[in-house]
């Protein structure tokens, strides 16, 4: 098990604007909000607290909608992610506890708009570390001539939720902080999961680095979709 932690988060302020539900950042209505937006980037970026842990494990697809990770666990999956894969790599990552209790504590001052953008800003700095760890995966899987796939997250249609106490037998979230509660739902609350298969040739390869909408199989599902938004964030692969 190996860990990360990121100190190079910048929280676009473009993404925070659209995180807030304002997708056009340079339109008069969302100017009105940018000093507002600005302070609270600067405060989330001294509250953010981004680590990742990750392993590589063996993967096998041993039934009809079931694979079989570490050669122990099986799981519920959409096996079309996971065939040509003999890996995943395996993910728990977060930003702590300091931005959710500042969040909140806003909230709880009647500081709605504040409390609002500061917890966009957090969502934010968990995109762009997951940003950062699939350009790490990409880079160190495609140096071993391997393929990559898509990142996926248990909760999705791809793997249950049940998946994420597998995930935390074979990653010790405790070591960031993170705790798993019985309905499955991680503390603290901006931390995610993640499974991407690996291997020589994938049947659903995907190489990018970037993290945009046309890479993402939850698109047509995700609530914050960019191309419902009509624009797609485009970043050239590291």
């Amino acid at each position: 098990m190996e860990f990360i932690k990121w100190d190079n988060l910048t929280l676009d302020t473009s993404e925070i604007y659209r995180r807030i539900g304002m997708p056009d950042a340079d339109s008069k209505r969302s100017q009105n909000f940018k000093p507002t937006i600005e302070e609270m980037r600067l405060k989330a970026l001294g509250l953010v607290d981004a680590r990742c842990i990750y392993a590589y494990v063996p993967v096998e697809v041993s039934g009809p909608e079931e694979i079989l990770l570490a050669n122990k666990y099986a799981i519920k999956a959409a096996t079309s992610f996971f065939e040509g894969a003999d890996q995943v790599l395996l993910a728990i990552q977060t930003i702590g506890f300091r931005l959710e209790e500042e969040s909140a504590r806003l909230f709880e001052q009647g500081e709605m708009l504040e409390g609002m953008v500061l917890d966009g800003c957090g969502t934010v700095a968990l995109d762009e570390a997951l940003e950062l760890l699939r350009g790490m995966v990409v880079k160190e899987v495609s140096e071993r001539g391997l393929q990559t796939g898509h990142n996926l997250c248990p909760g999705g249609y791809q793997i249950p939720l049940e998946a994420q106490k597998i995930l935390f037998t074979l990653l010790d979230g405790g070591e960031l902080g993170i705790t798993l509660s019985e309905t499955l739902l991680m503390s603290p609350v901006k931390s995610h999961t993640l499974v991407i298969p690996v291997g020589e040739k994938l049947k659903k390869p995907n190489l990018s680095c970037a993290i945009t909408c046309e890479m993402c199989v939850e698109q047509q599902n995700c609530a914050h979709s960019r191309l419902k938004f009509g624009k797609s964030k485009v970043r050239s692969e590291n």
